[in-house]
């Protein structure tokens, strides 16, 4: 079986750098306000469960 080798420029794409990343996804701000908020929210959950069981 053969392996295809494509060229990214022919299908339009391009290799981002980390901080080119970073500015598109708005760097890593929002990543750590949703990671806060999903574990203090799985923190909440964890407890509840404790406490009725």
């Amino acid at each position: 079986m053969e392996l295809a080798l494509v060229n990214l420029e022919e299908l339009n794409l391009v290799e981002l750098n980390a901080q080119e990343i970073q500015e598109v996804e708005g760097g890593i701000a929002p990543l750590l306000i949703y990671g806060g908020a999903w574990c203090a929210g799985f923190a909440v959950g964890c407890a509840i469960a404790y406490y009725y069981s």
